[in-house]
């Protein structure tokens, strides 16, 4: 046998990267020669070798040097060079991590106490736990290269390399911060956090050598690259072990590289095998084929090897699992080629057979390995003899259940059944016996007996079902025994049940946790390729809100590692999951959404995949959740309890570290974050506590446990904050006092969870209930406490009590003098006021800084008020008069409550400085400091000698300065000249005066002053009067002023008039004119933006907006009048007075910018003022909102709440729209389960926020405030809850999923009424109507509620949730039908043609109906209902709509709004009598259907009658052929009218003066042709009464037995008019052309004829269904006797005029021939000649004469071939 040295690498598999050295193109062809030619020796660079003739030497490894030349290579393609770019970015970042990784993080300052040690511990788990998955990643991403980059290099996918190169990359940069900050930590414990640096630097340095050579132009081996991924793997193992988090035991390793070797070695035979084949093969293409194979093979498994090293320290991560399986895949598949290489090659048996036991051999080998790696994923732990025997049972009675009907399958699965019980009994009673607790072996002996008797009745039943398989009722018993014995194994194995799911949930929650790393690595990698900012920046969001849930998830599972049989560690772990669901489902989709945006393909496959895989994780992990929460629910009690107590004691623990100097703040924790946390933690204390007694109250113990657990989760989050709080605070007492305050909440709350659970115990005992409520205001105390030590907040009180005190000065009867003058007094009170006012605004300032602002700033102010009180007690003193003290005593009690309120406000908005309420109380609170000063300082100065004089003075001057502003009228009779005398004559007084003034003011005369100030009171009304003639007379030129001054002068009286007492008491409470002005403010809003936009389109139109925007604000200055007095205090009334009147001078302003603009439209100037004025409107119309909203805050959040809602139900709207279409499609594979529950829960939730919002109504406007905001927030929660469990049914459902949408949508809308009646009853006393309302609002709610629940527990099962749908349809239209029978006018109106087109569903859905009733299927119920809910509602709405239009009268509107609820309650009978023929169907009831769609039937043709009743004579059927006629008859006689008038406008034509006869003729011809117009108009108008007329009768109708005939007779009415009208505009024209010299005359007399022909037509076509002795077709034939003079003895003056055209046409025409000049020939060949072309054209003029003839015949015969034979000419037929 010759030797084959090309087999030599393949007989060991690490030589295997030498085959394909520069193999980067196919083979194309190969020649055929022997391998065993001479050839030169060389010495190898191993040295020289010995080698034997004829025998082949042993193996070695091959060693190749030196690098290939470039020049052979071939060029790189575009993918390639992107790879090369990728891998040259990773590397410069994983230098760079390497870098940075020769120092490890510094630590702040740790306290000793049992937070800092929980700190580091947690900090260290996470960090290990990012540490963990990042180095997942980074070897799940090398296996992935060396995948990919196995075959062909022009078949690679180098995008997926380049994403596998970015996953690396990225991941490695992460992992370096989170190995140098725990390298910290464990130098922190005594650790050593180098060699920790060290490993992470070789890794680094690992995975740097390994895209060194991934490079696409590197030409170095495969091998090399191999060798280096082996070497990554191998420093990931390292690091790992560093880290103490190698989960895989060594002997898993090994066993693991010990299958991988053998797979190696299983190919190797196969290799030798088919080598066999080649060498027998004398085909070279099939020989080439079986080596290429065998390369391949062999070549699969070394990388199979390499993979093994590289996962095999990470086994634990499914991504690593995957490649390792992807690596086994493509080694079974170069098996297969091989095998199928070998087949082709060669008919030889035995070769064959050898071969197909090595293919055997490698297939068993990597089914060990994938047998090996399956183990280990399912967690590596044996699931034991309970754990299968249970799982079989728990299947198997599924089985059962689905079988019912099917008696011989539910026995066969009983069999099954008995044998998995039998099995679980014994391995409970072998359990029992090697129990040595005698208590636990009596406990399993006792399951195992229950477990016993449970099968025993299982065997009973399934034997009564074996021997009557036809019996439902022994399948039904069959069903309860298995039933019960599922219930007996739940709790013969509950123990081990919930240890597997405890188990499974902890690997689900890893795994979840390392894939958010993973996406949140991946998100950060792709930021700097996002093309897309807004969409990076919502996914950055997303990651930050994932990042802050993963520690706890983490800590969870660690946790519930370290503590298997703690309940509290269990449930801790449950809890974090849940809360991890939905921030990690937000990550996907915007990780989704960012995708496309990504520029860099690398990135985006990472992200999408990271995407992919983390939404898996969450899948699985929303599953195990709800599992293990179902087996551990009912712990939650006892374990918030635990909770609870633990915290006291950290609270304890963190007061004895303050004691000793030791506690220390977390990294992070600033006194300014902990003091916010702190106030959040303790409104979510607040909200969770009152869920906790609500559900305590109603005895739901599971719901009580998921509140227990909520209220301990936010005492964590409190105590936390607490903690941080005293940490940051260098007051030993302030420290003290907040760790004191915290404890003693804990203790509260320990006690409140002990009370909610004897509570739980005895539902109903009023003595639990009493106690419940004392501890919980306990506990409401203790919070309270707790935030007013907070540093900030004890300054407030201090500042509050320094304000009380201070304060007391004032509740004295006497105020003794100073003994200061009064400007020495006033001037110190105007001075401390200042200071006060100061003082407030820099409350407001500090409130939103820090808490040393808070605390500089109050002390502050308490100071300043001190003093501001003591020199307002002087001015007291110091006041002339008993009454003038009494006002200054009662102003400095009113400044004294505005700077109480002040200081409150602040205090509450340090605690939440987010809250948009709180800013709003403290600006209004400060203004009303501001305001209040402000009134005592007026009120001092108007006490001073000579202030009254002084006011008097400026009052006058005031209403001087009005009618400056405004001069429109003369006041006296002086001329324009005398008023300019009378102007300077008394502008010499006014100045000799003000010079008067000046003097004796600064001398203190005040006497004089005001002798002084009587002159110039007279001066300036003689001024006055001068200054109003001089304006009047100039405002001639103006005469737009008057207009914009009447709306000017309207405002102020709208203004002053609101300042009036109203005369009549208020008709509504505040409510209702807080609606009203909210309303009117923003209707202002909007008017004022159109004058904006007009000013700059069409300045015109700005009069009537001004107009507009006058009328508004007097409506809100009305309104206002009535709310100040129907507010809450004065203070409230007031403060919205004040701002509508700000709006009101603003108003002023722009209505007189309008008009300048008016007059001057170019004017930008003017223009720009306009726009400043509206911007002013705007900035105070929000004013008036916000002083709405303070004066009844609750109302104001019920308005905005219903318009949330109202939005809501606009997007399920939207979401039935895409349901209906079959788009609605199901994100990755959850299922509605995933849903369900979270549906109950957040259901509930809306029930007991609606029991809040019943309550507030009653209560203060906070707490309806805080209720309706919450109710909000839960049916958003619900709304988006519903629409995921609804795609998760998927698009083929569509049906189930619009029953789903439209049970959440009842619900939304039944809130949304609550929330409307809610705010109505608001302040109402129990008596009062709206209360009533109110109440069956909120059965309605609950109703509604309690439907979706139903519905929601009915959506998965088959057989009843058609049923259900049509249930709550039914439901839904009674709730219609209450609406549409209430007096309440619709919100809008539409047409009765809008209302019509609505009755059409009605008769689809009652064929649906009917056919659902027949069928019986559900799938044809939930249609049904769908329908059914769609049309009925539709048809309620738009008969409402329709019947209270304004054209509709009082009679026909009530017999609308019958038949509308005729209609629907017939509809509605027959809908409860398919529900009825559901639950019993029987062929009876389904005969009845008929009678009920009978019924309904005669209710939709009443309603079609009622709207055509509502359409009155004006209202038609565009489709009626009638109607059709008729508009041709009207349309003919405008034609013809409009001819008329076109022939009035004509003139004869002029001509020389010798034409004096042909002027007469051409007038002749335009009057005739006008009489012809006119009366053929007439005609035409009397035809169109006659056929009303007809209709009327009902002789014709569009509802008619003979419609047909009808329609033909309109049709031939239509035509005749048509003709009419063209004729008479053929005549027009005609007679145009013929006065012009343009027409022949012979067409002005057809023209005539055919308008005569026509009108016949016309007149036969009337006739047809007339009565001939009505007086409208008399009037017809008296007009049509104007045509028809020769038929008639009287004349008629058409005819006339039609006669006389004609004889004028003609004997012009004849005039004309005679004219004509004929010269005749003398010559005889020419006058023949002359005479043969006369008889020609005699001729052809005959021959076109016979062809005109015919071709009109054809015209008519064409066109009246569709008319009845009465309206045939001549008794032609068709």
């Amino acid at each position: 046998m010759k030797s084959q040295p090309c087999w030599k690498t393949l007989c060991h598999p690490k030589s295997l990267s030498t085959v394909l050295q520069q193999q980067f193109n196919k083979v194309g062809k190969v020649e055929t020669g022997s391998v065993a030619l001479p050839a030169i020796m060389r010495s190898g660079a191993g040295g020289p070798e010995s080698f034997q003739m004829g025998s082949m030497p042993q193996a070695k490894q091959h060693i190749t040097s030196g690098q290939m030349h470039r020049g052979h290579m071939p060029p790189l393609t575009s993918a390639q060079q992107a790879l090369t770019g990728t891998i040259n970015c990773s590397m410069q970042a994983v230098q760079a991590a390497q870098a940075s990784l020769d120092d490890f993080d510094t630590l702040p300052p740790l306290g000793t106490d049992a937070a800092s040690q929980a700190w580091r511990k947690n900090k260290m788990d996470e960090s290990k736990h990012e540490i963990h998955s990042q180095v997942d990643a980074i070897t799940a991403g090398t296996a992935s290269m060396v995948n990919l980059t196995a075959g062909d290099p022009a078949e690679t996918d180098y995008t997926a390399v380049g994403c596998a190169v970015t996953t690396i990359s990225s991941n490695l940069t992460e992992m370096s911060k989170g190995v140098k900050l725990l390298a910290a930590l464990m130098e922190d414990e005594g650790a050593n956090g180098q060699q920790l640096l060290g490993a992470a630097k070789n890794l680094a340095c690992a995975v740097s050598d390994m895209l060194k050579t991934a490079q696409p132009a590197n030409t170095e081996p495969r091998q090399i690259l191999l060798q280096a991924a082996g070497n990554v793997g191998t420093a990931s193992g390292e690091l790992l072990s560093h880290i103490g988090e190698t989960d895989t035991d060594p002997q898993f390793q090994d066993m693991l590289m010990h299958l991988a070797k053998a797979v190696a070695n299983a190919a190797a035979a196969l290799v030798l095998k088919a080598k066999n084949v080649a060498q027998k093969t004398e085909d070279s293409a099939q020989q080439n084929r079986v080596i290429a194979a065998a390369t391949q093979c062999a070549l699969s498994t070394s990388q199979l090897v390499a993979c093994t090293r590289v996962v095999a320290p990470t086994i634990s991560s499914p991504v690593c699992q995957e490649q390792l399986i992807e690596a086994s895949k493509l080694v079974a598949k170069s098996v297969e080629g091989c095998v199928e290489a070998s087949q082709g090659a060669t008919n030889d048996e035995g070769l064959l057979k050898q071969v197909g036991v090595a293919a055997t051999g490698v297939t068993q080998a990597l089914n060990e390995l994938l047998q090996h790696i399956k183990q280990y994923a399912s967690g590596g732990h044996p699931i034991g003899r309970h754990g299968e025997a249970t799982d079989r049972i728990l299947d198997v009675t599924e089985n059962i259940f689905s079988s019912m009907g099917d008696a011989g399958e539910m026995v066969r699965q009983a069999r099954i059944l008995a044998q998995a019980t039998s099995d679980l009994v014994n391995a409970i009673k072998m359990d029992a016996e090697g129990e040595s607790d005698l208590e636990n072996s009596r406990k399993l002996l006792s399951a195992a007996k229950l477990l016993a008797d449970a099968t025993a009745k299982m065997v009973e039943a399934a034997k009564g079902a074996a021997a009557n398989p036809d019996s439902e009722e022994q399948q039904q018993k069959l069903r309860e025994a298995a039933e019960g014995l599922r219930m007996a194994t739940n709790a013969a194995a509950q123990n081990a049940i919930k240890k597997r799911l405890v188990n499974k949930l902890e690997n689900a929650a890893k795994q979840a946790a390392a894939a958010a790393t993973q996406t949140i690595a991946a998100a950060q990698h792709a930021a700097s390729s996002n093309r897309n900012q807004a969409a990076q920046q919502q996914l950055v969001q997303s990651c930050k809100v994932v990042a802050e849930q993963i520690p706890q998830l983490v800590q969870g599972v660690r946790g519930s590692q370290s503590q298997p049989d703690s309940p509290s560690a269990q449930l801790a772990l449950i809890s974090a999951s849940q809360n991890f669901l939905q921030p990690g489902a937000k990550m996907v989709a915007a990780s989704k959404a960012t995708v496309p945006t990504i520029g860099d393909q690398a990135s985006a496959m990472q992200l999408s995949q990271c995407a992919k895989n983390l939404a898996s994780a969450l899948a699985e992990l929303r599953a195990t959740s709800q599992k293990a929460q179902e087996a551990c629910g009912p712990l939650e009690i006892e374990n918030a309890l635990s909770m609870v107590r633990d915290l006291e004691k950290d609270m304890q623990e963190a007061k004895a570290s303050a004691e000793e100097g030791k506690l220390k703040p977390l990294p992070g924790e600033t006194l300014e974050r902990c003091s916010q946390d702190l106030g959040t933690s303790t409104k979510a204390v607040s909200s969770a506590m009152a869920q906790l007694l609500s559900e305590a109250t109603q005895g739901n113990e599971n719901y009580t446990g998921m509140a227990a657990r909520d209220v301990a989760q936010a005492l964590k989050s409190l105590a936390s904050a607490a903690r941080g709080v005293a940490a940051t605070t260098a007051d030993r007492s302030a420290r003290n006092a907040m760790l004191d305050c915290a404890g003693d909440v804990m203790d509260k709350s320990g006690s409140l969870i002990e009370e909610t659970k004897r509570a739980i115990a005895k539902p109903g005992d009023a003595e639990n209930q009493q106690r419940l409520a004392q501890v919980a205001k306990a506990v409401s105390q203790a919070l309270n406490r707790c935030v007013n030590c907070l540093p900030g907040q004890r300054d407030v009180d201090n500042a509050i009590r320094t304000v009380g005190e201070a304060s007391k000065t004032l509740l004295s009867d006497s105020f003794p003098s100073s003994g200061r003058s009064f400007q020495e007094v006033q001037a110190q009170l105007n001075e401390v006021a200042a200071g006060l006012n100061q003082s407030a605004n820099e409350v407001v300032q500090a409130s939103r800084g820090t808490t040393q602002d808070l605390a500089r700033a109050t002390s502050k102010f308490g100071q300043d008020f001190s003093n501001f009180l003591d020199a307002g007690v002087d001015m007291a003193g110091t006041s002339q008069s008993k009454e003038d003290q009494t006002q200054v005593v009662s102003n400095l009690k009113t400044i004294s409550m505005s700077s109480s309120k002040l200081l409150l406000a602040a205090k509450a908005l340090s605690t939440d400085p987010n809250s948009p309420n709180l800013k709003n109380q403290l600006a209004a609170a400060a203004r009303a400091v501001t305001d209040s000063i402000n009134q005592l300082i007026t009120m001092c100065t108007r006490q001073a000698p000579g202030q009254k004089e002084c006011d008097n003075a400026l009052r006058e001057l005031e209403s001087v300065r009005g009618m400056l502003e405004n001069p429109t009228e003369a006041i006296n009779d002086l001329s324009y000249f005398d008023c300019i005398d009378s102007v300077m004559e008394n502008s010499k007084v006014l100045g000799e005066s003000m010079a008067g003034i000046s003097h004796n003011a600064k001398n203190s005369n005040l006497p004089e002053f005001a002798h002084m100030q009587e002159a110039l009171e007279e001066s300036v009304q003689m001024m006055k009067e001068a200054v109003d003639d001089l304006g009047a007379t100039l405002a001639e030129a103006a005469s737009a002023a008057g207009a914009v001054g009447g709306m000017v002068d309207s405002i102020n009286d709208a203004i002053n008039k609101m300042e009036d007492t109203p005369a009549l008491e208020p008709e509504g409470t505040f409510v209702d004119y807080q609606t009203t002005m909210v309303r009117t403010a923003k209707a202002i809003a909007v008017t004022v933006q159109e004058m904006v936009t007009k000013s700059n389109t069409n300045p015109d139109d700005l009069g009537g907006l001004a107009n507009q925007l006058t009328n508004e604000f007097g409506n809100l200055a009305n309104e206002a009048k009535y709310a100040a007095v129907t507010a809450e205090n004065d203070e409230i009334g007031s403060h919205i007075k004040k701002q509508v009147g700000e709006l009101g001078f603003s108003c002023t302003g722009l209505v007189t910018k309008a008009g300048a603009l008016q007059c001057s439209p170019n004017d930008s100037f003017t223009k720009k003022e306009l726009i400043e004025s509206a911007r002013k409107v705007s900035e105070k119309v929000s004013h008036v909102l916000a002083s709405l909203q303070a004066g009844n805050r609750g109302t104001q959040a019920c308005i905005t709440a219903a318009s949330a809602v109202s939005g809501i139900i606009a997007d399920l709207d939207t979401t039935i729209m895409f349901a209906t279409a079959g788009t609605l499609n199901r994100e990755n594979s959850e299922t509605f389960a995933d849903h369900r529950e979270y549906i109950l829960k957040t259901a509930k939730a809306l029930v007991e926020d609606t029991k809040l919002l019943v309550s507030g109504a009653g209560a203060s406007q906070e707490r309806l405030a805080q209720a309706a905001q919450s109710s909000v927030c839960t049916i958003t929660k619900l709304a988006d809850v519903v629409k995921l469990g609804a795609a998760s049914l998927g698009a083929e459902d569509p049906e189930t999923q619009v029953v789903l949408i439209n049970a959440v949508k009842d619900v939304a809308k039944a809130l949304g009424n609550l929330i409307s009646a809610t705010k109505a009853a608001a302040g109402k006393p129990h008596d009062d109507p709206s209360m009533l309302q109110l109440k069956n609002s909120a059965k309605v709610m609950v109703t509604n509620v309690t439907s979706l629940l139903k519905t929601v527990k009915a959506v998965e099962d088959e057989a009843t949730k058609g049923t259900r749908a049509l249930e709550a349809t039914i439901e839904h239209i009674k709730q219609e039908l209450a609406v549409f029978n209430s007096s309440d006018p619709p919100p809008k109106t539409t047409t009765p043609e809008e209302f019509i087109r609505m009755t059409k569903g009605i008769t689809m859905a009652t064929a649906k109906a009917v056919a659902a009733g027949n069928s019986c299927r559900q799938e044809d119920i939930i249609a049904t209902a769908n329908l059914s809910r769609r049309a009925i509602a539709d048809m309620l709405h738009s008969c409402k709509q329709a019947a209270y239009h304004p054209e509709v009268s009082k009679e026909v509107q009530m017999r609308a709004l019958r038949f509308g609820n005729e209609c629907a309650c017939g509809y509605l009978g027959l809908l409860e009598h398919v529900l009825v023929i559901i639950l019993k169907p029987s062929h009876d009831l389904k005969q009845q259907l008929a009678n009920y769609s009978k019924r309904v039937a005669g209710s939709v043709t009443e309603l079609i009658q009622a709207a055509e009743a509502m359409k009155g004579t004006e209202w038609v059927d565009p489709e009626d052929p009638t109607v059709i006629a008729e508009n041709e008859l009207l349309g003919a006689a405008a034609a013809i009218e409009a001819a008329a008038k076109k022939l009035e406008q004509l003139r004869p034509r002029t001509k020389p003066k010798e034409a004096d006869e042909s002027l007469n003729f051409e007038e002749q011809i335009l009057e005739a042709a006008k009489s012809i117009a006119a009366a053929t108009s007439a005609l035409v108008k009397a035809a169109s009464a006659a056929q009303r007329e007809l209709v009327a009768q009902g002789k014709v109708g569009a509802i008619q037995a003979n419609a047909v005939d009808d329609g033909q007779w309109s049709q031939g009415l239509i035509s005749a008019a048509r003709m009419v009208a063209a004729a008479t505009n053929n005549l027009c024209e005609a007679a145009n052309s013929a006065v012009q010299g343009h027409a022949s005359e012979e067409k002005l007399i057809s023209s005539a004829k055919q308008v005569a022909a026509s009108t016949a037509q016309l007149l036969v076509a009337c006739k047809v269904k007339a009565d001939q002795d009505s007086q409208t077709m008399k009037r017809l034939q008296v007009t049509f006797a104007l045509f028809t003079l020769c038929r008639r003895a009287a004349g008629n003056a058409v005819k006339r005029a039609s006669d006389n055209l004609v004889k004028a046409a003609q004997k012009a025409a004849f005039d004309a021939q005679d004219d004509q000049a004929v010269v005749v020939k003398s010559r005889m060949v020419g006058g023949i000649a002359q005479i043969i072309a006369a008889q020609e054209e005699m001729l052809r003029k005959e021959r076109e004469l016979d062809d005109a003839r015919r071709k009109l015949a054809t015209i008519r015969q064409q066109q009246y071939k569709f008319l009845p034979s009465e309206l045939r000419e001549d008794g032609q037929e068709q």
